[in-house]
């Protein structure tokens, strides 16, 4: 009888043992590469903040937004990380089982760079610009941008390429005159001459940039998991804002992302000081409707989700 209880003892210690050392495992997507948007994710993973949540955080890489969110949607992820935000609107508007749970970039970061001799936004009017697509989100910024000096989208000529690596390529060549470039594209593409004209966000100061986007069966079936995970994505956004951590941000950042030490430092003091990474880890009802109008302006008019059906209130806070 002892030893047997002996035995059950040594069962319940392994059991308990085998618990507390369980980790949860979570597959995210991250678009193309690691780079300066998706940079608290970067840190979660080097600082070991997913691991002391218990979180083995499986990355993988897709070549388009469209693609992660097909995945996600499909199950076949649990998350997108740092992903533009209208399209999971349509999504969710269509009945896609996704669902916003924080919003990273609270706006846009894009920079209009253009050639060396274009000196404003006004001096556009004539010249090929490019931009991500139609339907996407760089469409609306570039409206606003132009619509400041006056002019309509009809008075340039624009074409459209997916990717802010291939239109800092076309302009490189001289194939565009002006585009919408991600950093450190626009600090690169400035080194050589080129001019920057704005930063698209401070003409859309309401509408959110990027988040993370969550399946919904996922998260509903495992809450804890969830809230470990965006536990993980609070705290790294909190870390890289304390200057203390200046150095080893950078560090991350030319780590994962390389890139030159240069443009990781320019990086980190335009995202930094600009406030771009949202520290409030709520999604604003304000945000979202601001990026329902966006839809409507690209002529998505049936497309109207509340932001009580874009977030999932037992993982997201709603502010006004």
């Amino acid at each position: 009888m002892p030893r047997m209880l002996t035995i059950a003892a040594f069962c319940v210690t392994a059991l308990f043992s085998l618990s507390a050392n369980a980790v949860d495992r979570v597959t995210g997507a991250v678009i193309g590469s690691y780079n300066a948007f998706t940079w608290p994710a970067e840190i979660g993973i080097a600082k070991g903040f997913y691991a002391d949540q218990g979180l083995d955080m499986d990355v993988i890489f897709v070549p388009s937004a469209p693609a992660s969110l097909q995945q996600l949607a499909a199950g076949s992820l649990d998350l997108s990380i740092s992903t533009g935000l209208v399209d999971p609107l349509r999504l969710v508007s269509h009945g896609g089982l996704v669902a916003l749970a924080r919003v990273h970039l609270r706006i846009s970061p894009y920079v209009l760079v253009a050639s060396h001799d274009i000196k404003d936004i006004a001096s556009l009017k004539g010249k090929t610009i490019a931009i991500g697509s139609k339907a996407d989100i760089t469409h609306v910024l570039i409206e606003k941008m132009l619509a400041s000096a006056g002019l309509a989208f009809t008075d340039v000529d624009m074409v459209y390429s997916g990717s802010t690596a291939s239109r800092y390529a076309a302009l490189k060549t001289g194939a565009i005159a002006a585009s919408l470039l991600a950093v450190p594209l626009n600090y690169m593409a400035e080194s050589e001459g080129f001019q920057q004209l704005g930063v698209a966000g401070n003409y859309a100061k309401d509408m959110p940039f990027t988040g993370s986007i969550i399946n919904r069966k996922w998260a509903e079936a495992h809450p804890d998991t969830a809230r470990r995970l965006f536990a993980v994505n609070d705290q790294s956004i909190e870390w890289f804002y304390d200057k203390a951590n200046r150095d080893e941000a950078i560090r991350i950042l030319i780590d994962a992302g390389h890139i030159t030490p240069g443009d990781a430092t320019r990086s980190y003091e335009f995202l930094h000081d600009g406030e771009y990474f949202d520290r409030t880890h709520k999604v604003s009802r304000r945000g979202v409707e601001a990026l329902v109008a966006a839809l409507h302006e690209l002529g998505d008019t049936d497309i109207s989700p509340t932001p009580e059906q874009v977030v999932i209130p037992s993982l997201t806070v709603l502010s006004d």
